[in-house]
């Protein structure tokens, strides 16, 4: 590092179309702007992200089945530089028996097989010994978990970061949350993206306050902002038609998405307005849903749209952006409406919402509908920030921050371990 330039190694589990995901993406290309050097180190090539990937990065992938071709081409063709590692059976096999042995307690690390993480703890390892990067940083459960193995398969050759997205006693499977309690002591930071996943990171896993530490995701606005220029088919997003009620995110239990069909139902009676899902629901969900808002006279005014990688110019033509989850880390799509100055309804989950939204934004309790329902319809009526306000606020979890906050901890990694 005698330029000053940081090589960052980030690992993620695939492209899927997460928030995490998408963080992990915008702070490498932050870091990029600076003159860092960023890998994306990913043992499944596939999902949804293709754009997000930033200019300048480098993508290490496992060469294993289940490589999605033609996000290979489109990342290739946005001039992405991809290398393909071969996973070696019998290294992977090994990997398993070391691991097996230093730690025989943890439940995921004690069946093998082509499923496990063995191949993945392998194919990191080698990344690491290969490239050598200054540090190597890992989003989610499973990638947090193979990352600490694959430093302790090196001797500990570079430091190790986990960061934490979600409350992990929600999240986390009962094995992962095992190997976490294990894994995560051993690692050379810990890192929570809100204050709230931090207390719970803190109780969860049984770590000492001074080992998590707080840095929040940044949002590119700038980049929300044009992106949300782009023109848009839907017809219920036409000048003239009634407000949308906006809700983007992905298919899971925590999501509540019944709550807010409820809510959205008793709403209706007070409002003119519409209900759009932004994300990839299932299509036995999408019928549950619709026969909850059949129960409510809303059908025809419940539409789904599937994933799409520039959900902001959505945003930027909605009423309101909602969600009703039970519990959150800290929402990205929370920020990202308010980069683009549109209002936001949001449960009041344990942590996340109100660390953003405190004075910016109606904070309802968890299932309850008929709260949501009132605070739908006051900010439909207007009782709102204004979008000068909301994307003041947004610009709090500026990209610069975040990676001021980033480089100085992996400076003091870098530095501590060069000792």
């Amino acid at each position: 590092m005698a330029d000053g330039r940081l090589h960052i190694g980030f690992t993620l589990p695939s492209l899927d179309g997460g928030g995490a995901e998408r963080a992990i993406l915008n702070l490498a290309a932050a870091l990029i702007e600076r003159g860092h050097r960023a890998d994306l180190v990913i043992p499944r090539l596939a999902g949804d992200y293709r754009a997000a990937i930033p200019g300048g990065m480098r993508v290490s992938r496992a060469r294993i089945p289940g490589t999605d071709g033609k996000l290979l081409r489109a990342i290739r063709r946005a001039g992405v530089d991809v290398e393909a590692m071969t996973v070696n059976p019998i290294g992977a096999a090994r990997t398993w028996l070391v691991l097996a042995r230093r730690y025989p307690g943890i439940p995921v690390l004690r069946g093998s097989g082509l499923r496990s993480i063995y191949p993945l703890a392998h194919f990191l390892s080698r990344y690491v010994r290969e490239v050598r990067p200054h540090v190597l940083v890992s989003a989610l459960p499973g990638p947090n978990t193979v990352a600490v193995c694959a430093a302790e398969l090196t001797d500990r050759a570079v430091p190790v970061v986990v960061t934490v997205h979600n409350v992990p006693a929600d999240y986390y499977a009962p094995e992962w949350l095992a190997a976490s309690r294990t894994l995560y002591p051993l690692a050379d930071a810990v890192v929570a993206v809100s204050r709230g996943v931090a207390e719970s990171v803190r109780r969860a896993l049984g770590l000492d306050a001074e080992r998590v530490r707080t840095i929040y995701n940044p949002i590119p606005a700038d980049s929300i902002r044009r992106l949300a220029q782009a023109e848009i088919t839907h017809p219920w997003f036409a000048d003239g038609e009634p407000p949308v009620v906006l809700c983007v995110g992905r298919e899971a239990p925590a999501k509540d998405y019944p709550t807010l069909v409820e809510a959205f139902g008793l709403a209706r009676r007070e409002v003119d307005a519409r209900l759009v899902i932004l994300g990839r629901l299932s299509a036995p969900y999408q019928e549950r849903l619709k026969s909850l808002a059949r129960g409510h006279g809303v059908e025809g005014d419940l539409g789904f749209v599937g994933f799409d990688e520039n959900p902001y110019r959505y945003m930027q033509r909605a009423g309101l952006l909602a969600l009703s989850s039970r519990s959150e880390g800290l929402p990205t799509v929370i920020l990202e409406a308010l980069a683009c100055g549109t209002p936001v309804v949001s449960t009041d989950t344990p942590c996340g919402p109100r660390e953003i939204l405190g004075g910016w934004g109606d904070l309802p309790p968890v299932g309850d509908a008929p709260a949501l329902a009132r605070a739908l319809a006051r900010t439909l009526r207007g009782e709102r920030p204004t979008e000068e306000a909301l994307r003041a606020r947004a610009a709090d979890f500026s990209p610069e921050k975040a990676a001021d906050a980033y480089v100085a901890l992996f400076e003091k990694l870098v530095q501590r371990r060069a000792r």
